[in-house]
């Protein structure tokens, strides 16, 4: 009888085993969707967890607090979006001074404000003008203090007391100061005015850059206006609008209060050379008549 040594693993004789259910590999399968849409695989116990990345996924808008249908829809897909280009175009037609001397501030201006959003547009230019709210009041109390300084009725006064009294009361009642008297306030005054000149200058060109700003701002925004005329969000052209005309608004008080403070230096400039023509040439020769009249 013939022995033959048994063969390793030889089952060719057994009957193959039913195939078992279709279980998925221990293992984490990267992006692996071909039996559920969304589905996570199972956890493995085996295998060690892998580092999540995200290198590669576009980032996701913040919507806490708001349902998918509720959030605002971007008009443009990315910053980089072509409608970038299509606004600078219209930038140029529409403004082309502006366009002129600020392309790069507002192809900056565009790469914010675009994709558009509501949210953005309820904010937009809100530094600007709180900005310039506040270099508004330096030039309302520097034309209050030219009013309070009454340097026109001192000059008045001053002239005054050079011309002799006229009537017989004037004569008899009249007691007029001295011309020399008004001299140390006038001197003061003067100061006061060339001071006011000089601040007056510096928050013209403060508030006059301010303006321009603003003015860019709202050059953007009646841009992107015109580019999504007909956008379906109910709320984003009442309020593109609505900046729209806060922003103009601001514009021409800041035009208003330049063109006021401009006035006011034109006078405060005339009253120093009345000063300076009484102080240097009036008080001397009132000053010499009276010493030759005294001798």
């Amino acid at each position: 009888m013939t022995h033959q040594t048994p063969k390793a693993f030889d089952f060719a004789d057994e009957p193959e085993p039913a195939p078992d259910p279709i279980e998925r590999p221990a293992g984490p399968q990267a992006f692996d969707f071909g039996d559920a849409q969304g589905a996570a695989p199972p956890a493995s116990h085996s295998a060690p967890p892998r580092a999540l990345s995200f290198d590669d996924l576009p980032a996701v808008p913040d919507t806490s607090g708001l349902t998918a249908k509720a959030a605002a829809r971007a008009l443009f897909d990315s910053e980089d979006h072509p409608a970038v280009r299509d606004a600078l175009a219209s930038a140029r037609s529409d403004y082309p001074d502006l366009y002129a001397h600020a392309e790069g501030r507002l192809a900056a201006l565009f790469r914010r404000i675009l994709p558009v959003r509501l949210a953005l547009v309820a904010q937009w230019a809100e530094a600007p003008l709180m900005e310039q709210a506040a270099l508004l009041q330096p030039v309302t109390e520097l034309v209050l203090t030219f009013s309070e300084m009454a340097v026109p009725a001192l000059l008045d006064a001053a002239l005054d007391s050079t011309r002799p009294p006229t009537g017989v009361f004037g004569k008899l009642l009249r007691r007029p100061a001295a011309p020399a008297q008004f001299k140390p306030a006038l001197t003061a005054s003067r100061a006061q005015l060339i001071q006011l000149i000089a601040d007056s200058e510096a928050a013209t060109r403060q508030l006059e850059a301010s303006a321009q700003n603003l003015a860019l701002h709202g050059a953007a925004l009646a841009v992107v206006a015109k580019l999504t005329a007909g956008a379906p969000e109910a709320a984003l052209p009442d309020a593109l609008i609505q900046r729209r005309t806060l922003i103009q608004q601001a514009v021409r008080q800041a035009e208003l209060s330049i063109l006021q403070m401009g006035q006011v230096r034109q006078q405060a400039a005339d009253l120093v050379g009345q000063v300076s023509s009484f102080l240097t040439v009036t008080l001397p020769a009132l000053e010499m008549a009276q010493a030759q009249g005294g001798n």
